[in-house]
């Protein structure tokens, strides 16, 4: 008969929850581990006092996070031995309840994965309408409170408001903005969560939150606290100590679903994001939803940028060969007005601040970042998505923000990151009256950001139904771009 491993399930953590043999112990040690980045260079590592691994397997308390289960699982089962897991929520079927939405087919089967699963990752694409999966799932369920995560006030507003649209019988609340307005389903901005705790979000593009007074940090770390449904946008931002926190705060639920297009980068590090979000439950390609009409197949112009002879630190490159060079520059101004005059809308995507003020300036068309207030954010977002306004420079467009009738992105970030490539690409969305969409990116060719473009090329390659094509144009001046 083969061994028999038990595990105790919570909503945070596995425990063994019996004394397990060494030899359990020993395969969880080694196997639930990564080479965390820049480890070779680490002053312990080249001491050999470190191995170089960071450890997700606590063998003190005898535990893992919960993200870990079904690779622990998969893990012991190839060793021979059959597994037992206590206190696990039991699967329920989806049921539509509510007359007021309709669900598209492949909208339906992931909410039905996601009451089965109950804890992992839905993997899809912007535009597939993760937020009709959300209110789906809460339809069906009807265990509150529910707490859906999000990381910008603009995508909370937005979720609140179709949450109200679709299911009106459902009191829905705000935490962010200076307002801790709890309901039956609560949107939550990852700022204002930390707020709850006396912490202060120090993660990237976050915008600070105001704080709150002393009853509403605890009415609103009560109700994180004691969630039935917990909800997490953008997972691929938990891989962060930070963010985990939060996570790990959801004590009492019975569901706990991250939502990305890609919550992994292909690094070691993306164990981070699964033992606290668990492994993807289900997945939509970008593929899937071109073919079914919901989103336009991207045209991609990837331009081959002249030589730069550059040989410094990244941030100095960066400095050189985006920011201050004049001929990318040049090139975007003109690629700007060309589409401008065609009557497409662009939105040119920055990383900097200081870029995104240059290149505003350049082109002579509004900017938006995290500093602007949130009525402007969504004034330029209304006049963008009329057309009042045909160009917008901006660090936001990243994740989140929903712009249908957008033509054309350009990406002025660079940057060799898989996930934030594929949410750049905010041109791509289907809307009445628009035939065509287009990405523009640039092949650097200098040192580090020469093999950053190769790993975006790759990836805009990878998708069947993307168009791609490489313009060479390393070997002229701007003025003999005709």
């Amino acid at each position: 008969m083969p061994k028999t491993v038990t595990l105790q399930f919570s909503p945070t953590y596995c425990t063994l929850a019996e004394d397990p043999e060494v030899e359990v112990e020993e395969l969880l040690y080694t196997k639930l581990a990564y080479h965390p980045a820049g480890y070779f260079f680490s002053p312990k590592f080249q001491a050999r006092i470190w191995d170089g691994f960071t450890r997700l397997y606590y063998p003190n308390v005898k535990r893992f996070r919960i993200g870990l289960l079904s690779r622990v699982e998969n893990l012991l089962a190839e060793q021979g031995y059959e597994v037992v897991v206590r206190g696990r929520p039991e699967a329920r079927e989806f049921l539509q309840r509510a007359t007021t939405y309709q669900l598209r087919e492949y909208q339906r089967q992931a909410a039905t994965v996601i009451c089965q699963k109950r804890f992992g990752i839905l993997q899809a694409p912007m535009r597939s309408g993760k937020t009709m999966m959300f209110i789906a799932v809460v339809d069906s369920e009807r265990q509150f409170p529910v707490i859906f995560f999000c990381r910008s006030l603009d995508l909370a507003y937005q979720t609140r408001d179709r949450l109200r649209q679709f299911l009106p019988d459902v009191s829905v609340g705000l935490v962010g903005d200076g307002q801790a307005d709890i309901g039956d389903v609560t949107i939550i901005t990852i700022q204002s969560a930390f707020a709850a705790y006396s912490k202060a979000c120090p993660e990237k593009n976050l915008s600070p939150e105001r704080g709150f007074v002393l009853q509403q940090r605890l009415d609103v770390a009560r109700l994180i606290q004691k969630a039935k449904l917990v909800f997490y946008d953008e997972v691929h931002h938990i891989g962060a100590i930070t963010s985990r926190f939060i996570l790990d705060k959801c004590i009492g639920t019975t569901m706990k679903i991250g939502l990305s297009a890609t919550p992994f980068s292909g690094k070691d590090e993306d164990m981070l994001v699964e033992q606290s979000a668990g492994p993807v439950i289900h997945s939509v390609s970008y593929s899937d939803l071109i073919r079914e009409g919901f989103l336009l197949r991207p045209y991609i112009y990837m331009y081959k940028l002249p030589k730069m002879a550059l040989d410094d630190s990244y941030p100095t490159v960066y400095k050189y060969a985006v920011v201050n060079n004049q001929y990318l520059t040049g090139l975007i101004v003109r690629l700007v007005q060309e589409l401008n005059h065609m009557g497409k809308s662009v939105v040119v995507q920055t990383e900097l601040l200081n870029h995104t003020a240059k290149l505003g300036k350049a082109i002579g068309c509004p900017t938006l970042t995290g500093k602007d207030t949130t009525d402007y954010r969504q004034e330029m977002i209304k006049n963008l998505n009329s057309k009042q306004i045909l160009c917008l420079v901006s660090t936001l467009f990243e994740e989140g923000l929903d712009v249908p009738t957008l033509d054309y992105t350009i990406n002025a970030a660079g940057g060799l990151s898989n996930i934030a490539t594929l949410q750049r690409m905010r041109s791509i969305t289907a809307s009445t009256g628009k035939d065509s969409c287009g990405i523009i990116d640039f092949q650097h060719q200098c040192k580090y950001l020469d093999n950053h473009s190769k790993i975006r090329k790759r990836l805009y390659k990878s998708e069947p139904e993307f168009v791609f094509e490489l313009r060479d144009i390393s070997d002229l001046t701007l003025e003999e771009l005709q």
